[in-house]
């Protein structure tokens, strides 16, 4: 468990397990104790390197006031140059929704570092030309949320996201191993599925009668799935 200051900002991280690096992306409004208390970490720390993050405004790490140090661009970076500090070049990266936004963004300046890509419940289309089914509503947050999130910080960190320009004008760009999952119950299905098709090398698993954030945490429908794609991955690299 560290910090990482990052343009006077600190943004907490954790480094589990041994084996090949495979980062973990979590969602929005969320945090890497997630990947914790879903149970990912037992899993996938057995066989990998497992490297953890909270994004600008989520968990541990620092609530600027600037709205720019909340884009998507601007999390990719901090996660690359947390990567950097710690000597690891080449990794996997598993993220879910706001996480999966990253790794698409990571295609733009960083595929040759990336070794596969796992996505889930997020595509590549930009906010600006849809309906968000995850979004900041005050009022609407549990108890849960408000007591352990700067609400401040996730405000910031939902509009940032509405400025991503998606990336489906570079996954022609990525030729890596990909797999895609999400419920088949997602309202972003559809759009996930012609993401999928853009992809040279890509596999969609769909979870039936799943919702949204419930492929996140159903984890009984999809690990044995994930297991076999990253040992996939480490037979052809040796």
């Amino acid at each position: 468990m560290s910090f990482f200051n990052y343009e006077n900002n600190n943004f907490y991280y954790e480094i589990i397990g041994n084996g090949p690096a495979l980062v973990l992306s979590h969602p929005y409004m969320s945090s890497a104790t997630h990947w914790h208390k879903s149970g990912w970490v037992d899993i996938l720390s057995k066989d990998n390197t497992l490297i953890m993050f909270d994004y600008t405004g989520h968990g541990k790490s620092s609530c600027p006031k600037e709205i720019e140090k909340y884009y998507i661009s601007y999390v990719s970076e901090i996660l690359i140059n947390i990567l950097n500090e710690n000597k690891i070049s080449k990794f996997s990266i598993f993220g879910f929704s706001m996480g999966g936004r990253i790794c698409y963004e990571l295609i733009r300046n960083y595929e040759d570092r990336i070794t596969s890509m796992i996505i889930g419940g997020m595509h590549a289309k930009p906010p600006s030309l849809h309906k968000k089914i995850i979004s900041y509503k005050e009022e609407n947050l549990s108890p849960i949320v408000k007591e352990k999130f700067d609400l401040n910080g996730l405000k910031l960190s939902n509009e940032a996201q509405d400025e991503w320009q998606g990336a489906e004008d570079i996954i022609k760009n990525y030729s890596k191993p990909c797999l895609m999952f999400a419920g088949s119950e997602d309202p972003y299905y559809n759009w996930i599925e012609s993401t999928a098709s853009k992809f040279d090398n890509c596999e969609l698993f769909g979870m039936e009668g799943l919702g949204h954030i419930g492929a996140f945490w159903r984890i009984n429908r999809i690990k044995e799935k994930i297991i076999q794609f990253l040992e996939m991955q480490k037979i052809s690299e040796s």
